[in-house]
């Protein structure tokens, strides 16, 4: 009971450090996905009372992806009723010209409003509605929340390492007895470690495959699938080959490290 406790002890241990690693790489796609929606949806109107050339305005501001114009055609269409055919003609002419502007990434406010004074600059254009509080708003929000995550996750991470090195110890001195009479046989350091390697690997491969179904299933879940919609966020799919490649080889690597350092530290072996 008390072998089957301390095997749960590592498989726990590197089962919430590889966990956490993941989780920060979800929120970071989910992060970097909304900033591409952000940007995608985001444009500033530009009424303007001469037609906009898109080269003239990179000039100015080179972070402009696309300029666009919007069809005065809806607000004509329902004023057709009321107008006269002349009348609406010369509505037609009259009406300024409404652009769209789109930028490559998206701006903090202090940019916002050196784009907005260029663009008042030019003498045609006369009204800019950026609506850019409400994304910006938004998108600190997200920001926020990956860093408290990061922090949180480093903690977390942290507490495993120790609690790892801890059992590990634990095993190097219940197994120093064995690895002593080797050790007056002449054997060498990675003989007399095997055990340990051994279990250690073990368990961590076990936690390692576990992290990865639950990063494959989580995301086809129903309630996940809907809190994600609610949310209007994107969960990335996992990659079984290169993220779940990128596990496990992590945790090998990781035991194979936090056995020859407890061993080696302890230098009993």
């Amino acid at each position: 009971m008390r072998s089957i406790s301390s095997h749960f002890s590592i498989m726990i241990s590197v089962f919430v450090l590889l966990f956490s690693f993941q989780f920060t790489n979800v929120i970071k796609s989910i992060v970097n996905d909304y900033a591409t929606k952000i940007v995608n949806d985001y444009a500033i109107v530009v009424v303007s009372s001469a037609e906009l050339k898109e080269e003239e305005l990179k000039k100015q501001i080179p972070e402009i992806e696309s300029l666009s114009e919007i069809s005065s055609k809806k607000i004509l269409d329902r004023l057709k009723n009321d107008m006269s055919s002349k009348n609406l003609a010369l509505l037609q002419v009259a009406l300024p010209k409404f652009y769209s502007l789109k930028l490559e990434s998206i701006p903090n406010k202090k940019r916002v409003e050196a784009i907005k004074q260029k663009l008042l600059g030019i003498s045609s254009i006369t009204r800019i509605e950026t609506f850019a509080k409400t994304h910006e708003k938004m998108f600190k929000m997200f920001l926020l929340l990956q860093a408290m995550v990061y922090i949180f996750a480093f903690f977390v991470a942290f507490v495993a390492v120790l609690l790892i090195f801890k059992q590990i110890r634990i095993w190097t001195y219940e197994h120093n007895r064995r690895m002593s009479i080797m050790t007056l046989f002449g054997a060498s350091f990675f003989m007399k470690s095997a055990m340990l390697y051994r279990m250690t690997l073990v368990d961590s491969l076990i936690s390692s495959i576990a992290v990865c179904a639950i990063y494959t299933i989580a995301p086809k879940i129903t309630i996940v699938k809907e809190f994600a919609a609610e949310l209007d966020i994107m969960l990335p799919e996992f990659n079984l080959l290169i993220e779940g490649g990128m596990l496990i080889g992590s945790s090998i690597l990781f035991a194979l490290i936090a056995v020859t350092i407890v061993s080696r530290k302890i230098g009993r072996v």
